[in-house]
């Protein structure tokens, strides 16, 4: 059974078996949720129970075996189209719905979808990142969902309904999902090779939110280097912000020269002392990190502040809620060194504002 390869969704496994099972499938999915939890893969395993020849709506079950589940494992079934952003770009264009200016109308999903099937019961289409669509294809795509050709299935992937418009999302059944557990992501990590390490996999599960994309770019070298490079600069005495900050920055150059990725990597580290603050305060309250998830650094750190007290618990979740200021800084597209430059010397002024 295809399903059992798929960890975390079994309330939207059961929810949408329970529709099948009496015939009131819907003509188009909106499935919404946080990038890197599995939507995209849920919707081909949906797309392989439509498709399948051994068992039939009803069932929602793919045998795994069939031509059409091994075509569309292989993601190259006739009847099952799925589009996405193309390379380089940052929204979704018109002519991929609706083909190029000089074949406008003859190709594209729109087209290809309101042909009668090849070889399965119906046609199917994955759009992915849905919610960058500009507001020509959007219009073009309302057109289908208003009028879906007979025997078709339409499923757009999100991760924020609001940034679907009205229009289209009053037009599908949204399905939402969840972050992915702990547990999930940790046992993902191991199955998929990623780490052998269990350790390490539940350390990234623990920071990645829920995201086994997250959770994978955690277990990077360069990255993992520069987390235990920033902890040791954040329990250093004296805190020098001004050393930090230029540490940091120069180690934002793997990064390369695309600014989405060298933003990535600075949300990186100012999740990175979100985590490492949050375990002070913890430390400080007398309540112990969970095992295996405990960063040396931090009992450094707070055996230099002193004895604790309500204004050094105080003090540290100001140190916290700088770090959100500095997250809100970063998705707004400030000037990322400036940004971290002004975040490590706020840092600075805090932590010492205890000092005698």
């Amino acid at each position: 059974m295809s399903w059992n390869t798929l960890f975390g969704h079994a309330g939207q496994i059961e929810k949408l078996r329970c529709s099948a099972a009496t015939g009131r499938l819907a003509h188009a999915y909106a499935f919404v949720g946080p990038s890197g939890i599995g939507k995209k893969r849920f919707a081909f395993e949906l797309a392989q129970c439509l498709l399948c020849d051994e068992h039939t709506d009803a069932d929602l079950d793919a045998c795994g075996r069939c031509a059409n589940c091994q075509q569309v494992a292989a993601q190259s079934h006739p009847d099952l189209f799925a589009v996405g952003l193309l390379e380089g770009k940052r929204e979704m264009l018109l002519e991929q719905f609706i083909g190029k200016k000089e074949t406008r109308g003859k190709e594209g999903l729109c087209h290809d979808l309101s042909l009668k099937p090849m070889s399965g019961r119906r046609r199917m289409a994955i759009i992915d990142a849905a919610d960058v669509l500009t507001d020509e294809s959007s219009n073009a795509l309302l057109k289908t969902l208003e009028e879906p050709p007979p025997n078709s299935v339409l499923i757009l992937i999100a991760t924020n309904a609001d940034l679907l418009l009205p229009t289209i999302r009053s037009r599908c059944q949204v399905v939402a999902f969840q972050p992915l557990s702990v547990a999930d992501v940790t046992r993902l990590l191991i199955q998929q090779g990623v780490t052998k390490d269990e350790c390490d996999a539940a350390q990234a599960a623990r920071l990645c939110g829920g995201s086994l994309d997250a959770a994978r770019q955690l277990l990077d070298p360069h990255l993992r280097t520069l987390r235990s490079t920033l902890y040791d600069l954040l329990a250093a005495q004296p805190f020098r912000s001004t050393h930090a900050a230029a540490t940091v920055i120069a180690g934002l150059e793997p990064a390369g020269t695309v600014k989405s990725s060298q933003r990535e990597y600075a949300s990186w580290i100012i999740r990175f002392c979100v985590e490492f603050f949050r375990q002070a305060l913890l430390t400080i309250a007398g309540r112990p990190a969970p095992t295996g998830a405990e960063i040396p650094q931090v009992r450094k750190f707070v055996e230099r502040l002193g004895p604790p007290t309500v204004d050094l618990l105080d003090r540290v979740g100001d140190l916290i809620e700088r770090c959100l200021a500095a997250d809100h800084h970063i998705d707004a597209n400030t000037a990322i060194p400036l940004c971290l430059e002004a975040f490590f010397d706020d840092l600075g002024r805090t932590i010492r504002s205890g000092s005698a």
